[in-house]
């Protein structure tokens, strides 16, 4: 059975709007199998566009003009799904915290060694990420967000450094991860993760599947115990300083 696209009078697209973003619109006009569904996919859509605007102009320089300007719809239809800002920019966060621990809890189930549940982890979560329907990241804005809203978010990412560092010290008593401070490794690892929105570019040379599967191996080589057990294409896995960053010149990155 068909189901017809419907878009309220509200939702349709603003006919000024330069900056919508192709995937995006197109996920605010698909239809879909349920209205819960398609409520949560625009929510969603809304998500993706707030945090490009505040990864571009910060949260206090972003207006909902601003955020549905960029996402191909007039004003009012952003209110039918969220109140405001602060609402979004929460929402931002939370949804990437959900991700986070669904993959710890994957990598914590399937690997055998910390170090391999520890690398699974961390490609499941980039992978998803980065992928084509990635999570909206949202990068040094959390000063932006309401005292209970912050205080929310400390204790979740809180809990989530223990549970990495519990990976780090399991992976140190089975030998699979060399003596380390955990904790100091676990902010290095967040940091190299973290950093990777900013920088990759959907639709460019490199896949995100591609990423998560190099900068996997990179970012853990430094904790194996084993690197020699590491097998692969040097050639793909070693990028070299210069050609990387000519990379991400073209792309204009920074």
């Amino acid at each position: 059975m068909q189901h017809r696209q419907t878009i309220s009078k509200a939702e349709k697209v603003s006919p000024n709007s330069t900056k919508g973003a192709g995937r995006l619109v197109a996920t605010w006009g698909s239809a879909l199998q349920s209205q819960e569904e398609k409520n949560r996919l625009k929510r969603n859509s809304i998500l993706h566009a707030a945090a490009q605007c505040f990864n571009s102009s910060g949260f206090h320089g972003t207006s909902m003009d601003d955020i549905a300007e960029r996402l191909g719809v007039t004003k009012p239809a952003l209110y039918r799904y969220v109140k405001n800002k602060h609402e979004v920019l929460d929402a931002c966060f939370g949804l990437v915290m959900d991700m986070s621990f669904r993959h710890l809890e994957e990598g914590e189930r399937k690997g055998r060694s910390g170090l391999e549940k520890l690398r699974l982890t961390i490609h499941g979560y980039l992978a998803e990420l980065i992928g084509e329907f990635g999570h909206p990241v949202v990068i040094l804005e959390e000063g932006a967000l309401l005292p209970d809203q912050l205080c929310r978010l400390i204790s979740r990412r809180d809990q989530l450094e223990r549970r990495y560092r519990a990976l780090v010290e399991e992976g140190m008593r089975d030998g699979s991860i060399i003596p380390c401070n955990a904790k100091l490794a676990v902010f290095a690892l967040f940091g190299a993760m973290n950093w990777v929105p900013k920088w990759y570019r959907q639709g460019g040379e490199w896949s995100a599947e591609f990423v998560a599967d190099q900068l996997v191996q990179l970012i853990t080589r430094a904790l194996d115990a084993h690197p020699e057990s590491i097998r692969g294409d040097e050639e793909v896995v070693s990028v070299t300083c210069e050609s990387h960053l000519n990379r991400l010149e073209a792309n204009n990155a920074y």
